[in-house]
């Protein structure tokens, strides 16, 4: 990875319920600014992006990529491509291939790709990515992993290993996220969102299909039945 170095950040805020600030990460003597709707700056980093409780923020950025940060979130801009997050959740939606470096207190991974992908902090120590649509590839210290629709990685602090990746329900994850679901206007990526768990509902039908072979009444139970035991073992 390459190393950190100190660079001006373009920012457009294009959302915000709530109160969400912008500060400085190392000038305890600096207040944090309000954001307001509509407000575009441009600040030398680091500095970080505060939301509070119940609040939530859209801002778009010189690469052209486009920024969600959940409520009770702290997440610091290192440069353009590389985000420290200390604590809570965000939603990044890559337009074009890029690389972006994200980082907590005791991970460091590298992401490759496009597409529209969640990640979460809630201590600020180890970090999951959840890819909702599109492809990336996970780069740590020691190795290297794909991801794609529909697929989360939790990697863990201290392991320089990317983490076991494991399969999430996009229907519902889509149909409930606040990240999704909070905000005024639907991301870009929104027609790629849906056809990607429609992928996923079909791929899962197939499968239960096969496990289950052909559908009667009798059969039909147990499909019902291995899919809610699958949305209990998710829980």
């Amino acid at each position: 990875m390459v190393a950190n170095q100190k660079s001006d950040v373009e920012v457009q805020v294009t959302h915000i319920v709530g109160d969400s600030f912008v500060s400085a990460s190392r000038n305890e003597g600096e207040k944090p600014i309000p954001l307001v709707l509509g407000d575009k700056f441009k600040r030398t980093s680091p500095f970080a992006i505060l939301v509070a409780k119940g609040s939530y923020a859209e801002m778009t950025l010189q690469t052209e990529a486009i920024l969600r940060i959940g409520q009770q979130s702290v997440i610091e801009f290192r440069n353009p491509n590389h985000l420290r997050i200390f604590n809570g959740s965000a939603l990044l939606l890559l337009s074009k291939q890029q690389s972006l470096n994200l980082e907590t207190n005791g991970t460091k991974i590298q992401l490759t790709g496009r597409g529209t992908f969640m990640f979460e902090s809630p201590k600020g120590k180890n970090l999951k990515i959840i890819m909702l649509e599109g492809k990336a590839l996970l780069s740590s210290a020691k190795a290297k992993q794909s991801l794609q629709a529909g697929e989360l990685v939790l990697v863990q602090a201290g392991n320089p290993d990317s983490g076991q990746t494991i399969n999430v329900d996009l229907p519902l994850l889509l149909a409930t996220s606040r990240l999704i679901n909070n905000f005024s206007a639907p991301l870009p990526s929104q027609s790629k969102l849906i056809s990607a768990a429609k992928v996923q509902a079909v791929r899962l039908k197939k499968r239960y299909e096969a496990l289950i072979g052909n559908t009667n009444d009798q059969n039909q139970l147990r499909l019902w039945a291995l899919r809610k035991e699958e949305r209990q073992l998710k829980e």
